[in-house]
This record gives C-alpha cells, sequence and structure tokens, in this order.
C-alpha cells in the first residue's frame, strides 16, 4: 500500500489502542476476537501482492481468523444466554456478587400489607405551619 513498514504502522496503531479500555466479561471477549479479526484483514490487505500462491495463503489465513472469530462470538453469545451474570462479571465482581446472592438467601421476604393512605396532619405537616 505504502514505502511506511507495516510493523512501525502496527506498533503505532498499538500505541494508541493502549489508551483503550473495553468492558469485562463476554462483551470484552468478542469485543478483543473482532479487533484480532480486524487486525487478521488489514494485514492480510496490506500484504497484498501480485503472487498467486502469495495471496492465497494470505486469503486462507484470513478466512481462517474468519471461521475461528465467528465460532467464538457465536459460542460465547450462546454461553451469555445460558448464564448472564457470569457473562458480565469476571474474577473479584463474580465473587463478590455471588456473595450477595447467596447472603440474600437468608433473608425473608417482607410480608404483603395494605396500603395506608397519607391523609397529612403529621408533625412534618404541622412543622412548617404557624
Amino acid at each position: 500500500m505504502g514505502d511506511e513498514d507495516p510493523m512501525e504502522t502496527i506498533t503505532k496503531a498499538l500505541e494508541h489502542a493502549r489508551n483503550v479500555r473495553l468492558g469485562r466479561g463476554v462483551v470484552s471477549k468478542t469485543s478483543y476476537v473482532a479487533a484480532a479479526l480486524l487486525v487478521v484483514w488489514v494485514l492480510v490487505l496490506w500484504r497484498w501482492s501480485d503472487s498467486a500462491p502469495m495471496d492465497g495463503g494470505l486469503l486462507l489465513v484470513g478466512v481462517l481468523a474468519t471461521i475461528f472469530a465467528v465460532w467464538f462470538i457465536r459460542s460465547t453469545r450462546s454461553f451469555a444466554e445460558k448464564n448472564p451474570a457470569l457473562a458480565l462479571l469476571e474474577g473479584a465482581e463474580l465473587i463478590e456478587w455471588r456473595k450477595l446472592e447467596v447472603a440474600a438467601q437468608g433473608i425473608p421476604s417482607p410480608p404483603k400489607t395494605i396500603l395506608i393512605e397519607d391523609k397529612g396532619g403529621g408533625p412534618a405537616d404541622e412543622g412548617g405551619k404557624k
């Protein structure tokens, strides 16, 4: 494409990408896979030449990377649908959420009561009037 060294361009792009912070869980994992796939295809296009064997090899690498990415994204999506909490959290956050969930299991639900209409005239209403 240009006269610039591909590795130098990739190094510059990675320096800028260090500031990007992706989410956690499935969103993060699939985002990394999608970004890696994009890098693979950029490299395939960058190294495209007039040599049929080299272009065939590059195309094969791109297609294999795409097949892997599609498989990975579909399987993580399936996992996320079956396990939403595990998909959103990971590490210490998941442990804390599990602790909270276990602690909440021992707390009984509050009893159902009838609603009592507030007609005013309580201490709060009298304090403002003189």
